[in-house]
């Protein structure tokens, strides 16, 4: 059972969210109206996650947040907040919150996106005390996940895969330790490399990734998973990546797309640039108007996660956007971009984008557009 804390001056919001959250039984949720008294209350109770709304009296979430964090308190943080404001995201993360979500949309998808991120935030942060304090009640965890959980240096070097390995690609914890966890991904794959270390290089845990791992029989596996970076007893940077297997899920997902030639038949109609990705931010469909632009086929795009196609200054808002979408920012809205376009110059692009759903999956939709103005 995971306890919960959240933490809202508005207290109808706090039963709706309650009554939500606990629908699955698996989360107990507790609530409170003012970070002041919710600090008293984690003063004689110990909880698994906390939610708090950002815009309240007295102390604010922010506030709350850096008070939590400076009693030395690694609960996972989560800001659940109406506010839009990217400076509200960005001192949040810079202060220690795990994630968050914003306030809006349909109750229902909402709170259950909201029930799934504590989950995945609770279990990434046991899995990761687990191995920093190699603590026995996390040990059992550890040992007897059917999730792969592996360690890896800066190099990319494994120094522990958990014994789900070998049910998982079939190797012993001998055999895969001291080898390239890179080495193993497909050769389609090895962006992830990258996407993987930035990740971690930001001390916190990415986007959920899709990639395939070659098991010992040749065949590759589809899995889902993230990397964290966190220093490790002597002070020395080490990577943690958490994945399961999705092989099933994804070969649902590549029937559907096999079978939707009639929505790309229309994507080619269209004279501005249309493309689609998967929930991870790769190109799973563009039309020629993009390919055209970029001076790449299609072949060349899909798959390439969509920070390829970025200046080297535009990365970090192209990542920013799809992880905001992912993260509950599923409305339409627009973006200017710096890209290299098919000259390989700088230039601007404006795109409009939204998250569509289909069939249980979830997708980023966009249309774009060259802007007139230049970037030196």
């Amino acid at each position: 059972m995971i306890r919960c804390l959240y933490v809202d001056d508005d207290s109808f919001l706090l039963e709706v969210a309650k009554e939500f959250l606990e629908i699955e039984g698996d989360i107990k949720v507790e609530v409170v109206c003012s970070a002041k008294d919710a600090l008293k209350m984690m003063s004689g109770n110990t909880y698994d996650a906390i939610i708090s709304d950002y815009q309240m009296p007295d102390i604010d979430g922010i506030n709350f947040l850096k008070q939590v964090r400076g009693s030395e308190d690694g609960v996972p943080f989560i800001l659940f907040t109406g506010r839009g404001r990217e400076e509200v995201v960005i001192e949040a993360l810079k202060n220690g919150a795990d994630h968050y979500i914003k306030k809006g949309g349909d109750p229902l998808s909402q709170y259950a996106e909201l029930a799934n991120l504590v989950r995945q935030t609770v279990r990434r942060k046991e899995a990761e005390e687990s191995i920093r304090f190699n603590a026995s009640r996390f040990r059992a965890l550890i040992e007897n996940t059917r999730d792969l959980v592996t360690i890896i240096d800066w190099s990319g070097y494994i120094i522990y895969s958990s014994p789900s390995t070998r049910k998982a690609l079939g190797y012993t914890t001998e055999e895969f330790k001291g080898s390239s966890i890179f080495s193993y991904l497909h050769p389609d794959d090895r962006h992830m490399e990258n996407i993987f270390m930035y990740s971690a290089q930001k001390d916190q845990c990415g986007l959920p990734a899709e990639f395939r791992l070659r098991a010992k029989d040749g065949a590759y596996r589809w899995f889902q998973g993230s990397a964290s970076g966190y220093l490790e007893e002597k002070n020395i940077g080490q990577v943690i990546l958490y994945a399961w297997f999705i092989d099933e899920r994804k070969s649902l997902e590549l029937e559907l797309i096999a079978k939707d030639q009639a929505y790309e038949n229309l994507m080619e109609q269209i004279d501005e640039m249309v493309f689609r990705l998967d929930e991870i931010g790769r190109f799973i469909s563009v039309n020629q108007a993009v390919c055209r632009f970029f001076g790449r086929t299609k072949e060349e795009l899909i798959g390439v996660h969509a920070t390829d196609i970025a200046s080297s200054g535009g990365q970090d808002a192209i990542f920013s956007v799809i992880r905001e979408k992912f993260s509950g920012q599923h409305a339409k809205s627009r973006h200017e971009y710096s890209v290299i376009n098919a000259l390989g110059e700088k230039a601007m692009i404006e795109v409009t984008s939204w998250v569509i759903i289909s069939k249980g999956l979830k997708g980023i939709l966009g249309v774009a557009a060259p802007m007139n103005k230049t970037t030196e």
